[in-house]
């Protein structure tokens, strides 16, 4: 979650499961093969449609290169992990 903390929880020990909701959707892409581009886009997703983070003209608040990094790193620790 450190790295991975777009609400700006990951200090909080009472949040310490905040993101746990997308763990297995993420898990299914990174399985099945998906691109960061494609892990991005479901992080995206959430960010916008399950958390609120947009802008008042509805854009992402985050920048694209913050989720493509994010979802290298969730691959390569998937990778660690298998």
């Amino acid at each position: 979650m450190q790295e991975r903390d777009p609400i700006g929880v990951s200090d909080v020990s009472e949040a310490a499961d905040e993101y746990d909701g997308y763990i297995d959707r993420v898990h299914n892409l990174i399985t099945r093969g998906a691109s960061e581009h494609e892990i991005a886009a479901y992080l995206r997703s959430v960010e916008v449609a399950e958390m609120g983070m947009v802008d008042a003209k509805g854009l992402p608040l985050l920048e694209l290169d913050k989720r493509i990094r994010a979802a290298w790193s969730l691959k390569g620790l998937s990778q660690l992990l298998s």
